[in-house]
């Protein structure tokens, strides 16, 4: 949990940033510029925390029926290994500017092969699960079809060559709404057997087969015959309604309510919300009155920010329902559904439908960006929370706020911050210091949880080492005084810690 809020509350910030760019701030000399900031927000919403989170699911319903081994548990904890170092990339690559210029799945190719290979530790870990059914369930075998075919559907269709990516970006796409829809369905299946209060079998299969004969058919046209016409995508975009009965029938027959779970209910809501509100706005007329670009943005934060991330949070409230609390389901719905309300309220300005400045709607979505930021930051501060019963302690959590957090902030802004203060910056080696200052701080976080001693004898033989070195560079000319600076930083903590702390203990 918490790497997965680091994940969470990165995707946020970048998302705020760019909001506040919008309004004019200037993020050229930092590396949040708007087009990475933009990259970074979308990225992290697509592919961490909410991702991660819901790929418990099938484990979720493992301990619920009493199958899961710590054997499975040692493979998805490999498995969550490899996808953090994926986001640890994909965060660095954007950051630093390699970007393709998408919309979406905006980094290198070549990072969906560390994707693919966490992938084979989920599927060794389901698979363990499995051999202890004696008759596998139907939803066991999709699960374990989709484990199969994701990693290679994921490389097939992020190609730039070949792959689909580019080629779904413009235009509505009735049918390929009408498919991505269809995705949810088993999902939401799964979720409201994870959290139901009686026996669920679900009933009306015939509410999403229509749906899927009608996406089949859609593809068929689309590669063999001709690009769709506006009303062939707008007659599949309607077979969607036939899901909002669907979910209604299994909600019932599960007896699942908003005191069962409130993620899953607000989730279902908001689904139900842009199934309706997209086909509405498959209107010609009507689409082109609200925005100038045939987009309503409130329509993908309600779809992204409370569909799909409240079916992560469905499985975070059914795991640990004193962290993930009723009421932040609320702040965070309300939340959202404001900002997609201002949002569609500007872009009913920029297309003319009605006089003002669109300024302080962008205003407003950046306050609450800031107060989803504050929220996670409380929810974060609830899992992390410990005492500080020591000195040592507390010499930890300066170390870790001090280097951790101030690596982060001078990766980001060094470029910036470094001539305010006089001090030259040439945007190479110093971005390997800031990462060291980051692993540093991360060393302090560890001996906060466990060996204290231990990993402050380390971190200040470290920051020694560091700081005879740094005096060396200045006297030799090859520095300027940032060198000092850093030097006498690095020497303080390590004597603090020698010379009053470490005879303590």
């Amino acid at each position: 949990m918490p790497l997965a809020f680091v994940w969470l509350i990165l995707g946020l910030f970048a998302g705020l940033v760019y909001a506040i760019e919008i309004l004019g701030l200037d993020g050229s000399m930092t590396l949040l510029s708007p087009e990475r900031a933009r990259s970074l927000h979308i990225s992290q919403m697509l592919y961490g925390f909410f991702p991660l989170m819901l790929s418990l699911l099938p484990f979720a319903l493992f301990q619920k029926e009493g199958i899961l081994s710590e054997n499975a548990i040692a493979h998805l904890r490999r498995y969550f290994i490899i996808w953090n170092l994926f986001l640890l990339f994909m965060s660095m690559a954007i950051v630093f500017g390699n970007i393709r210029g998408l919309p979406f799945y905006d980094f290198p190719y070549w990072l969906n092969f560390l994707l693919a290979f966490s992938g084979l530790f989920y599927l060794l870990a389901l698979l363990d699960a499995l051999h202890r059914y004696d008759k596998r369930p139907v939803w066991v075998n999709v699960s374990l079809a989709a484990v199969i075919a994701a990693p290679i559907a994921l490389v097939l269709l992020m190609n730039p060559q070949y792959g689909q990516v580019e080629k779904t970006l413009i235009g509505p796409h009735g049918d390929n709404t009408l498919g991505m829809s269809f995705a949810l369905i088993p999902i939401y299946y799964l979720l409201i057997k994870l959290v139901a209060t009686q026996g669920f079998k679900p009933r009306w299969h015939w509410l999403w087969i229509v749906p899927l004969v009608g996406y089949a058919i859609s593809l068929i046209i689309r590669n063999f015959f001709h690009p769709l016409s506006y009303n062939e995508e707008w007659f599949f975009q309607y077979l969607t309604l036939l899901y909002l009965p669907l979910l209604w029938v299994w909600l019932r027959d599960a007896g699942v309510d908003f005191k069962t779970n409130p993620y899953l209910i607000f989730s279902i809501w908001a689904f139900v919300f842009v199934d309706v509100e997209g086909n509405f706005l498959f209107v010609p007329e009507i689409r082109q009155l609200i925005h100038r670009n045939d987009l309503v943005v409130g329509h993908a934060h309600i779809a992204m920010g409370l569909g799909v991330a409240f079916m992560a949070l469905t499985i975070m409230h059914h795991l640990l329902p004193n962290l993930f609390r009723r009421g932040y389901a609320i702040l965070w719905a309300a939340l959202i559904a404001l900002m997609a309300l201002t949002l569609t309220i500007a872009g009913i300005i920029e297309a003319g439908g009605i006089s003002g400045a669109v300024e302080p709607c962008l205003g407003v979505r950046a306050l609450i960006g800031a107060l989803l930021v504050a929220m996670v930051l409380k929810m974060t501060y609830d899992r992390l929370r410990m005492p500080l019963d020591s000195l040592l302690k507390l010499y930890h959590l300066s170390g870790f706020l001090s280097d951790a957090g101030g690596g982060v902030i001078l990766i980001l802004g060094g470029a910036t911050l470094f001539p305010m203060l006089g001090f030259h910056f040439g945007g190479t080696y110093e971005y390997l210091v800031f990462a060291f200052m980051i692993g540093t701080g991360l060393a302090h976080w560890h001996g906060l949880q466990s060996d204290s001693h231990r990993f402050a004898e380390l971190t200040a033989t470290v920051r020694a080492v560091c700081a005879s070195v740094f005096v060396a560079l200045y006297m030799a000319g090859s520095l300027d005084g940032i060198a000092i600076l850093v030097a006498l930083y690095d020497g303080v903590f390590a004597l603090v810690y020698w010379l009053v702390l470490r005879g303590k203990y």
